[in-house]
């Protein structure tokens, strides 16, 4: 064979060859076609995922520091709420609105028929006596006092509901403490420093003073965590019934 037919016969192989693998590749490619639209659409949705990771990642970022400050937040609130009742509960204690108890005295007054009489004193008001040893009671620092089991407050008041010549005796009759009657013999529930106490009804001779009307005076000191208890004061508040006006 001579070199012309030799080349010509190789064009013609390569020819076949190339149509071969042409209409192997033509049905290769047909038969898996569904197979291969799943595989694009898996991609494409891999890459949109992928495509929004960022925006996801700073969405979920932003929760996080949402969720983080709302905490912070109510941790603090409750925090400020605690402060707020711990106050409300301190300045109800201070109003005299919730049981006290601790260390400080009894002072009890009470008619002495053995004491001397001293004519012309025997009738005296004792509201006035009263709000007398309140007083004193209070510059000494008292932090909280109560008559026959009325607890004092901002508000109360004592007063004399009998004439001074109603009744016999060094006593002038009833007396009302926060509108409730009391009457002798009177014992007074004093919280505070025992010594200053003392120390104030001393300096101003008050046990002198009511024994020249007949009256014993006599001051029990209670040092104790618990040595005095005073009740909450259960009268009426001002404002308690008050209402909103309308417009």
């Amino acid at each position: 064979m001579n070199r012309a037919a030799g080349n010509a016969l190789f064009a013609v192989s390569l020819t076949l060859g190339v149509m071969l693998g042409l209409e192997g590749h033509i049905e290769r490619g047909e038969a898996p076609a569904g197979q291969y639209a799943s595989y694009l659409e898996t991609s494409n949705a891999l890459q949109q995922a992928l495509a929004k990771t960022p925006v996801l990642r700073g969405q979920l970022h932003r929760a996080q520091a949402l969720h983080d400050a709302l905490l912070a937040g109510s941790r603090h609130a409750s925090r400020g709420l605690a402060d707020v009742e711990a106050e409300l509960r301190r300045l109800d204690a201070e109003a005299g609105l919730t049981e006290l108890s601790g260390p400080g005295v009894i002072i009890e007054i009470n008619y002495d028929p053995a004491l001397p009489v001293i004519h012309g004193l025997r009738y005296v008001d004792e509201a006035t006596q009263l709000q007398m040893v309140v007083n004193y009671l209070l510059a000494s620092g008292a932090k909280g006092i109560a008559i026959d089991g009325q607890r004092l407050v901002t508000t109360s008041a004592i007063r004399s509901v009998s004439g001074l010549e109603q009744l016999p005796g060094p006593f002038s009759g009833i007396v009302q403490v926060n509108d409730v009657p009391v009457s002798a013999p009177y014992s007074i529930a004093v919280i505070g420093d025992v010594e200053a106490i003392s120390n104030m009804l001393d300096v101003e001779a008050l046990p002198e003073q009511f024994r020249l009307l007949d009256q014993s005076f006599r001051l029990l000191a209670r040092p104790g965590a618990d040595g005095v208890r005073l009740p909450a004061y259960s009268g009426q508040l001002p404002g308690q019934y008050a209402t909103e006006g309308g417009d």
